[in-house]
């Protein structure tokens, strides 16, 4: 059964789903993420209610939705503050939800989000973080003109193992480097 993608920025409102997909991206891939199931879990859902106001040039959330309704898929935007660090800003959280992989969602979401950042007055550079064993996720980041610049070794635990990130980024304005 097919059903219609719709991406938006998620606000307030969108705070229980947001929870719930959040949620269930660190159970599912808890090495994909910085942030662990239990310190999200135990936060208030006022809190996220919060988190998720969105701030066009300075922070938002995009969600893609299946059928307009069922959140299934997220991805993150955070700019720096203060006059020396805010030309760059953060990909943060990128999750879509197993039943939903292969059908582009991902990609319209990293599309999507891009856009907005293109739109975005001084905005020179995102920056992501991706484990290196998220190769799926590599892939689409470095096909849409991300570039990787270094790797974090033991950059978080889960359990006893310790992994990897792979600092990318993407030159949304500005004479060197990739431009979307």
């Amino acid at each position: 059964m097919s059903s219609t993608i719709t991406i938006r920025i998620l606000d307030s409102a969108d705070a229980a789903q947001f929870q719930r997909l959040r949620l269930q991206a660190l159970q599912e891939s808890p090495t994909a993420f910085a942030s662990s199931f239990a310190d999200e879990a135990a936060t208030p859902l006022s809190e996220i209610a919060v988190r998720l106001k969105p701030d066009p040039d300075w922070s938002w959330v995009l969600g893609a939705s299946a059928d307009s309704q069922e959140l299934v898929g997220m991805v993150g935007f955070r700019r720096d503050r203060g006059l020396k660090h805010n030309h760059k800003a953060m990909l943060w959280g990128m999750y879509v939800a197993p039943e939903n992989r292969g059908r582009g969602v991902g990609r319209r979401l990293v599309e999507e989000f891009m856009a907005r950042a293109r739109a975005i007055d001084g905005l020179r550079q995102v920056k992501l973080t991706v484990n290196p064993a998220q190769i799926a996720a590599t892939r689409l980041y470095s096909s849409l003109g991300f570039q990787r610049f270094g790797r974090e070794p033991d950059a978080f635990k889960v359990g006893d193992r310790f992994f990897d990130e792979d600092y990318m980024i993407l030159r949304v304005r500005g004479d060197t480097g990739v431009t979307i």
